[in-house]
């Protein structure tokens, strides 16, 4: 065994986020480095290698679409414009006509979105062998999905292009310079800022690809960005430097991070966090700083030993892909501005992968072994879930328990006219429905399993769900797909999390109002706050609020759960929150880098309530020298608005931009 693959296995038993990085080095050094290095065949080599009856078929992938360098090739070989046809219902006569009139011509056609017209696809096969005069210079290309119906007679006779985005910011900024900016792009304009723009804007599309690899701490939404919008950018800023510095006028970086993050890019962007964090990176990075010696992209933000990447001073195209070729082939996660302990969630995740792909590639074993049957341990368990069940909850008893909680003071209704006991109602409702369906759920595995009741495929699938220890989808979402409870990865957190629910409900009902919610524990948070809200400005009734003129405060405490003595007589504390993408330093109350390969970390009590717009912004002083940055509370890791709480004013000591680009968050659930 060679040494190279020792030091890989003993890697991956110790530090299984680096086994990709150990297995591209291993091949490196027992093949050769070529097999690690990325491939950016350019469309014109590609067409050098096809001829009038090879198709060139391309394979789609998020974030890509070839037409744009088909249409530049074609226009090198005296060839645009191409004949485009995008294929759907009723395309394939238009589809057919233009190819045969190719056949004559010797033009161009590209059938774009296959996989929407697979049955034409086996006539293609017939039409170019049968067909016998064909020009020669006919070209066909073809994009399409994975798809198992693909013809595999037009799938062999095909040159097959897989156009992926690149994985790394070296490889991305390696295939732009190769396939997209050419020695014609950096002399469009007769000017060095323009080529200092070029490479930023270039910088800027892989750094923006890039960063979805980091999951909800890069993106809330995975966007499929694409060369179409660097293009389209491109294009933009030459005409905004012709309007300007070459005649004498002031660069508007303004107006160029408007086309960019809000028109071009932004185009694509449908969650206001996202959008905002764009924003983010093109304000710091489009400046007059882009056209400094000593500028850098990763500025402040990285480490003592970190690469710096900075703009090649340089004329040629060559010289820019000399540059690149120097690039750390493992990106800094300070590039993007995120912590170091991003990249080891990535790398965790990239090595699970990597291993359970090569797992299934593996012989299976087919030996059977002992024990109980599926049935038997599916009955066993659902047998256990019914022991541990909570009682249900009886309407007539809750209505009455909670018309006896007594009320905050300054509010003269009682009961259900008040705004939170309200809330408790309608919580407790929810729950007892998911109560009785559970134990529904149940009863019913148990019967079919024994034969009582017909065993249908939606408890077949429930039978199924159980035995792999996941939670059944029906109680889960509704049919229309609402969320009716809470997400867990396996069955038995969830059971655990339907106690605890159960748990605080119970102790409100008979306890009274407690001194510290889990904000965790409601399946309305948001109606939560909002009752909050109603209360808060009824107590102030005297003072005239309306609720259309408050808005949320809220203030970190350094303390913990244990330490809250009593419940507040305005506003309410919360507990169980965690913070992700960075930490909350307790002792000096300001947010802080997170502890090494520490990915979340506990928050303090959080107390909120409600105050006027107006007092709120007397308060803004009270953060110090920086304003607070505005951090989203997220119901679960996965972010998007559906899953967005409020957000929270968090004491800092640096820019809020800097957090904003760690992807701070915090989390009711890390589930």
């Amino acid at each position: 065994m060679s040494f190279s693959l020792c030091l890989r296995l003993q890697l991956r038993a110790l530090r299984e986020d680096r086994t990709v990085v150990a297995s591209a080095r291993c091949i490196e050094a027992l093949l050769d480095p070529r097999y690690t290095e990325p491939v950016t065949d350019s469309v014109e080599s590609i067409w050098q290698e096809s001829h009038s009856r090879t198709p060139v078929l391309f394979l789609l992938s998020p974030g890509t679409d070839p037409t744009a360098v088909i249409d530049e090739l074609a226009k090198k070989k005296k060839k645009f414009p191409t004949d485009k046809v995008s294929m759907g219902e009723g395309q394939e006569i238009v589809a057919r006509e233009k190819i045969k009139n190719g056949f004559l011509s010797g033009g161009w056609v590209v059938l774009q979105n296959c996989h929407l017209g697979l049955n034409f696809m086996s006539e293609i096969e017939e039409l170019l062998l049968k067909v016998q005069d064909v020009a020669k210079d006919f070209r066909l290309w073809i994009t399409c999905e994975s798809h198992n119906r693909f013809p595999i007679g037009l799938l062999q006779m095909s040159i097959k292009v897989t156009n992926e985005p690149p994985i790394g910011l070296k490889a991305g900024l390696h295939r732009t310079f190769t396939t997209m900016v050419t020695q014609e792009t950096l002399d469009k304009v007769d000017h060095e800022k323009w080529r200092n723009i070029v490479f930023a804007t270039a910088f800027l599309h892989s750094i923006v690809q890039e960063r979805r690899k980091f999951g909800p701490l890069g993106w809330c939404v995975p966007y499929e960005f694409n060369y179409s919008d660097l293009e389209a950018s491109l294009f933009v800023i030459e005409k905004h430097l012709a309007s300007t510095i070459l005649v004498g006028q002031p660069l508007s970086w303004s107006t160029i991070c408007y086309m960019v993050a809000e028109v071009q890019y932004g185009g694509r962007i449908t969650d206001d966090l996202d959008r905002e964090l764009f924003n983010t990176y093109t304000s710091k990075w489009f400046t007059d700083e882009l056209f400094k010696h000593n500028f850098s992209f990763t500025g402040n933000a990285a480490g003592q030993h970190d690469f710096q990447y900075r703009i090649p001073d340089c004329l040629e195209i060559a010289a820019y892909r000399e540059y690149i070729n120097t690039l750390p082939a493992v990106d800094q996660p300070s590039v993007f501005g995120l912590h170091v302990n991003a990249d080891l969630t990535f790398r965790l995740q990239e090595s699970s992968y990597m291993l359970k792909t090569i797992q299934e590639t593996q012989p299976k074993d087919s030996r059977g072994g002992g024990g109980k049957s599926r049935e038997e341990a599916v009955k066993e368990k659902c047998q256990e879930i019914l022991s541990k069940m909570p009682p249900d909850f009886v309407e007539e008893q809750y209505r009455e328990q909670i018309s006896k909680l007594s009320s905050p003071p300054g509010l003269l209704t009682k009961g259900l006219q008040v705004p939170l006991n309200i809330f408790l109602f309608q919580e407790v409702q929810r729950m007892q429905r998911i109560i009785a369906l559970s134990r529904k759920t149940l009863m019913a595995v148990i019967d079919a399993i024994d034969g009582l009741i017909i065993m249908t495929p939606d408890l077949q699938d429930d039978v199924n769900l159980i035995f792999d220890m996941r939670v059944p989808k029906k109680w889960l979402r509704d049919p229309s797909g609402a969320e009716i409870s809470w997400i867990s990865s396996t069955l038995g957190k969830w059971f655990s999390g339907m106690q605890l629910r159960v748990e605080q409900l119970v102790s409100w009902l008979q306890n009274g109002r407690p001194k510290s919610f889990w904000l965790s524990g409601f399946f309305n948070p948001e109606g939560f706050l909002t009752g909050m809200m109603q209360e808060v400005t009824r107590q102030h009734k005297k003072d005239q609020w309306g609720l259309d003129d408050v808005v949320l405060h809220t203030e970190v405490k350094g303390y913990d759960y244990d330490k809250v003595k009593e419940t507040p007589d305005e506003g309410v504390n919360i507990h169980g929150l965690y913070i992700e993408g960075s930490r909350w330093n307790w002792h000096e109350g300001k947010l802080d880098e997170s502890l090494p390969k520490v990915m979340v970390d506990r928050m303090p009590i959080l107390y909120v309530t409600a105050v006027t717009s107006k007092d709120k912004k007397n308060r803004s002083a009270e953060f110090g020298q920086f304003e607070p940055y505005d951090c989203p509370v997220y119901k679960y890791p996965k972010r998007t608005d559906n899953y967005l709480v409020f957000r929270v004013n968090l004491r800092t000591e640096v820019q809020p931009s800097h957090w904003k680009l760690r992807g701070t968050a915090l989390l009711c659930s890390i589930e």
